[in-house]
């Protein structure tokens, strides 16, 4: 019999083993709906496509790599005009930063040790530990998540080059400028190969249809026990995502292999003057660029499923384009001179003040949930009177007669990731607007949209939005008191952010776009002030039917307002023995 658009109900539901479909007997139907989505026991290898230590085939560690690795260096310094006070700097060489363990082991997510058949997680339903041993032979094991190696794998190669001037100015000052830059190659990556293909959520892409029979080749994704969704132009409500994945009989498979690459370029700038005559400065600006597609292969943050190079290349985690500190220390003038007498010399005379001022732009902000960069797209639902009609955008939830659901998309790609937000301008431009306490945002909260149609999958980039920049001024006064040849003591007075400049280190990142569906009760027909009547008992108000992103201003987890700040002004004093 054809399925409808309801699930089916509970008392109704029955698993049964694939070899017994599509006409399994009375008795094949088993009652314990928990056997869906496990392995049949007794059936097939579990390690199946799986290389275990015991193999004779084996590589050593599971990997293969170079038992050598090359590094050549090579530098050169030279004296441009003979008179040393102009220098030119060269070097290059070539760096390795083999990976302990690589992959094969310890405790990180990245680790085989994890996998089946050394570990496995089974579960027991209806029973209690009294009785454990009596319920292990009906424990339950489904697909689970494991890590994969790449065998041929290589060691990550670092390739650093320099070029620079030095020139002497004189005044016992020195500036250099140069070139930096690194070219990373086999870094670590840990993309998920067994991802949910786009449009596997879709029933109506399904090739038998989305009201049909489950069947032994699994072609029939429908999902019996769930009702269908109308998400946008498709249906939703599918079976379990294992039953989807190109490698069945596994979870993710999150690979661990070296074909990352990163690149750092610079021009740094240093003038630095030698402590002479009671002073000292230095003054250093980089201005960098790095990029890169990973963090490290501890993450699966690289997807595959997507176009590679858009997808995942950008800033690294660490970028920051421009970085500029100064520090000095000056030995204050000693005013103890102007008068011959002990006490004035003691007090007026050995003061030294030193300090830094630094500026460096924010580094990205990544994505991830909790207060990482994350974003949703949901609908909604409003309640009727059974006989009334949903407003546009809205069709009744099946099985329901009272409810009715947004048909706004929510699943954009019907795979395992979703679509990104859509940049309408450039975020990291502020504009000047607050938040309902005042404060400033950190980034425009309204460049960032909801993608338009199926299929669509954002713009928005990896690292592409930035973190709060940061200005400090540290200051810190030493008095010096000399007692005798060899011992001293220092009294010394410290101030770290004299100024008490707030620097901001993080925004709030989570964006949820969602139909708005505020609705209240018409009286006699009448709505409340704004509302408009959707019904003769139901009104909708202002915003009802719009898309909203509704982390905004008045949240109180505001999209793109600051969320943490760094140490206000911090004064400390300490008296410090010398001998």
């Amino acid at each position: 019999m054809a399925l409808t658009t309801s699930a089916c109900p509970t008392a109704n539901r029955r698993a049964v083993d694939p070899r017994n479909l599509p006409n399994p007997t009375a008795a094949q139907l088993l009652t314990n709906t928990n056997l869906v989505g496990t392995f049949v026991p007794g059936t097939g290898d579990l390690a199946n496509g799986m290389i275990l230590n015991t193999d004779p085939t084996a590589p050593r560690g599971f990997r293969k790599t170079a038992p050598i690795d090359w590094e050549p260096r090579v530098g050169l310094a030279y004296d441009i005009f003979g008179r040393g006070k102009t220098v030119l700097r060269m070097m290059g060489g070539v760096y390795h930063a083999p990976r302990g363990g690589g992959g094969t082991g310890g405790a990180g997510a990245s680790s085989l040790g994890n996998n089946p058949p050394l570990q496995r997680s089974f579960s027991v339903s209806f029973g209690n530990i009294d009785n454990i041993a009596n319920l292990i032979g009906g424990a339950l094991n489904a697909p689970s998540t494991v890590a994969a190696l790449e065998v041929n794998s290589h060691v990550p190669t670092i390739y650093n080059f320099t070029i620079g001037v030095q020139q002497d100015i004189g005044f016992k000052t020195v500036i250099e400028v140069g070139y930096v830059g690194s070219l990373a190659r086999h870094l670590g990556e840990r993309p998920n190969i067994n991802q949910v293909p786009d449009n596997a959520h879709f029933i109506d892409l399904s090739p038998l249809g989305s009201n049909c029979n489950p069947n032994p080749q699994l072609t029939c994704t429908r999902n019996p026990f769930s009702a269908v969704s109308v998400n946008g132009p498709h249906l939703t409500g599918v079976i379990g995502d294992n039953f989807l994945r190109p490698f069945k009989g596994f979870g993710d498979i999150n690979q661990t292999t070296w074909a990352g690459t990163s690149n750092y370029n610079a021009l740094q700038i240093q003038v630095n003057r030698r402590y002479t005559r009671g002073f000292q400065y230095g003054l250093a600006y980089t201005w960098s660029k790095t990029f890169d597609y990973s963090k490290d292969d501890d993450s699966g943050d690289v997807n595959r499923g997507r176009p590679y190079k858009a997808f995942n290349y950008g800033p690294a985690d660490f970028d920051q384009k421009h970085i500029f500190t100064v520090n000095y220390i000056y030995d204050l003038p000693g005013l103890g001179r102007k008068w011959n007498n002990r006490l004035a010399k003691l007090l007026l005379d050995n003061w030294q003040i030193s300090g830094t001022t630094s500026y460096a732009t924010g580094k990205p902000k990544t994505f991830g949930s909790g207060t990482g960069l994350n974003w949703s797209f949901n609908g909604a639902s409003y309640t009727i009177a059974t006989g009334q009609s949903c407003a546009a955008g809205f069709v009744l939830t099946p099985g329901s007669t009272t409810t009715c659901t947004s048909t706004t998309i929510t699943d954009f790609t019907g795979g395992d990731i979703n679509a990104r937000p859509v940049l309408l301008c450039d975020p990291n431009k502020k504009t000047g607007s607050k938040d309902a306490t005042g404060l400033a945002y950190v980034i425009n909260p309204d460049c960032f949209g909801k993608p338009g149609a199926a299929g669509d999958i954002g713009n928005l980039s990896r690292n592409f939005i930035r973190q709060p920049s940061i200005f400090n001024n540290d200051v810190a006064l030493f008095k010096n008191i000399k007692l005798g040849e060899k011992r001293e003591i220092q009294l010394r007075w410290e101030v770290y952010n004299i100024f008490n400049h707030t620097n901001f280190s993080d925004f709030f990142g989570s964006m949820n776009f969602a139909i708005n569906a505020t609705t209240a009760a018409a009286t006699a027909g009448t709505c409340p002030s704004g509302f408009s009547l959707l019904t003769p008992t139901v009104c909708g108000g202002p915003d009802f039917g719009k898309l909203l992103q509704t982390n905004g201003a008045t949240s109180a987890t505001p999209f793109g307002s600051p969320r943490a700040a760094r140490s206000p002004r911090v004064m400390q004093g300490s008296i410090r023995i010398n001998f």
